[in-house]
């Protein structure tokens, strides 16, 4: 079986067959799914899938692109529906987009991260062109478990994040050609850190590059993680699943 870690099944490019591409994935072997938000209306929508299906579990959070919807009625929301949902996030720092400034998105990160702690749940990590602020807030915060959501920094720094006990889930970029560096960490690194998602419908793995990526997809990164770490894809996917009971107590 495999589980889909970072998934977004309620965005409108899944509107015309959402239910038969959810059916689909489980069907395929996608048994457990975590359906994350990024704002106050998709944390909702998280709500809403995961009510329906009983093999999804919805993540609230707000991404760093959506600063503004942390307000202290979203806050209130999170606080109120804490039984509900396996993780905060997802949460973290976008150096790409900038559409805060750093300190806005530090704040807001931090909020969360400490909601996270506070109900001792995992804090799934957006992290782009931002790795050392990302890791630095997190220790800071003493943040006890973390999810690197779609890992595309090198080896080296993957090293610091397993150093502090956090994991590194693998997207479809892993199979592309051209993320060596993505590679190597996800061929060298410590199975028992180790996730793997779709955050569907972007980052479709090679085989449908350019197409709209789905939950059943994630068998192809953990088949590319098999092939790099030259194991076999049975015991990679029970240890992937182990990890994810463990971490977000969906068992």
């Amino acid at each position: 079986m495999f589980v889909d870690t970072h998934c977004h099944p309620y965005f409108k490019h899944f509107d015309a067959d959402r239910d038969e591409l959810i059916k689909r994935a489980f069907d395929s072997g996608v048994e457990k799914m975590i359906v994350v938000g990024c704002d106050i209306e998709t944390n909702r929508k998280a709500l809403e899938l995961a009510d329906k299906y009983d093999f999804m579990f919805p993540a609230l959070g707000i991404h760093p692109t959506e600063c503004d919807d942390l307000t202290d009625e979203e806050i209130a929301f999170i606080r109120a529906n804490a039984s509900r949902f396996v993780a905060i996030g997802e949460t973290g720092l976008d150096y790409h987009h900038n559409k805060f400034s750093k300190e806005i998105q530090e704040e807001t990160f931090r909020k969360q991260i400490r909601l996270a702690n506070e109900f001792d749940l995992p804090c799934i990590v957006h992290s782009r062109n931002a790795a050392e602020d990302t890791l630095r807030i997190l220790l800071d915060e003493k943040a006890k478990k973390v999810v690197f959501h779609c890992y595309s920094y090198d080896y080296e720094f993957a090293k610091k994040v397993w150093t502090a006990g956090y994991y590194t889930s693998f997207s479809g970029v892993v199979t592309y050609d051209n993320a060596k560096e993505v590679q190597e960490a996800a061929a060298k690194g410590p199975l028992d850190l180790f996730l793997v998602e779709t955050d569907c419908p972007f980052l479709p793995p090679a085989s449908i590059r350019g197409k709209r990526n789905d939950m059943s997809y994630v068998k192809e990164v953990a088949e590319k993680i098999a092939e790099l770490r030259k194991m076999d894809l049975t015991l990679l996917a029970s240890t992937l699943a182990v990890n994810s009971f463990s971490l977000f107590k969906i068992g």
